[in-house]
């Protein structure tokens, strides 16, 4: 078994690399970033001739490459659309001619457009593509559907709120922990603010689950708890012994995401184990 990891040096590519070396699974790593390790190499996902910079026999691809971010994907548009759609077809196109055994394809929450008070999603709600008013999240639901549409053996990850250690493309859990860490007083538009926030070693787990499920899937990939601003900075300031005050933007701009993942959690035999407390103390490296 050999897997093929497409953005091999972003965060996620980094730290699924980092736990396949340590089981000793073989693997294949590609980005246009500085190759990560000795097995992963720089090669653009839009190009034509991609089975000639790979030779190897693959029998799975975890397709990460993407302009993973919306803040990201405001900035530029155009290319968003060419490595997130073009660059992703491409693959797709790939991995039919080499009949790849497995695509795992990294989606995001995001395609759930925006939520009412109240309101749950999960796996059987409705994809409106044409009311997304995010580049990124338009991006990856038209893909879910030429995916859909495909001849491969695929699965669908809709990850939530990603958090860890990260150096940059921040959380609202790191750029929290960054301003308690600096300021007296911490700025958000709302203390209630609410999301399921995934821990990168969750999020780990929840792919390599993936790799050996059998049948094509769509999956809510989300955190153990729906957890607000507030609790967040809260806890940070208590962990780091400091006074800070909250200052809201706009406390009516409070945005809950409630997604329903126990069908998910039971399909994939997966069950978050980073509690947001245990995770805040990861970032800051402390037992």
């Amino acid at each position: 078994m050999s897997i093929l990891i497409t953005g091999s040096s972003s965060y996620i590519g980094k730290n699924l690399i980092n736990f396949l070396e340590k089981k000793k699974i073989s693997y294949i790593g590609i980005d246009l970033c500085k190759p990560y390790t000795k097995k992963c190499f720089k090669v653009n996902i839009l190009e034509k001739n991609i089975e000639k910079k790979i030779k190897k026999k693959i029998t799975s691809i975890v397709h990460l490459a993407a302009v993973s971010s919306d803040q990201l994907s405001k900035e530029n548009p155009r290319l968003t659309y060419e490595i997130n759609i073009l660059g992703s077809i491409n693959l797709i196109k790939f991995a039919e001619r080499k009949r790849v055994k497995k695509f795992i394809f990294a989606s995001t929450e995001w395609v759930y457009g925006d939520f009412k008070i109240n309101e749950v999603k999960s796996i059987k709600s409705k994809i409106e593509i044409d009311k997304l008013t995010s580049t990124y999240a338009k991006t990856k639901a038209i893909m879910e559907k030429i995916i859909l549409e495909s001849k491969l053996n695929y699965l669908i990850l809709r990850f939530g709120i990603i958090y860890g250690n990260k150096k940059s493309n921040y959380s609202a859990v790191e750029s929290l922990v960054e301003q308690v860490k600096n300021k007296k007083v911490i700025r958000v538009f709302s203390k209630k603010t609410s999301r399921s926030f995934i821990h990168i070693d969750d999020v780990i787990r929840s792919i390599v689950l993936s790799i050996n499920l059998k049948n094509k899937h769509i999956l809510d990939i989300q955190g153990p708890e729906l957890v607000n601003l507030e609790k967040i900075a809260r806890y940070v300031s208590m962990i780091l012994k400091k006074n800070i005050k909250i200052y809201e933007k706009d406390k009516n701009k409070c945005s809950i995401r409630k997604i329903n993942s126990k069908v998910s959690n039971k399909i994939l035999k997966f069950k978050p184990k980073v509690l947001i407390d245990k995770g805040i103390k990861k970032i800051l490296k402390i037992k």
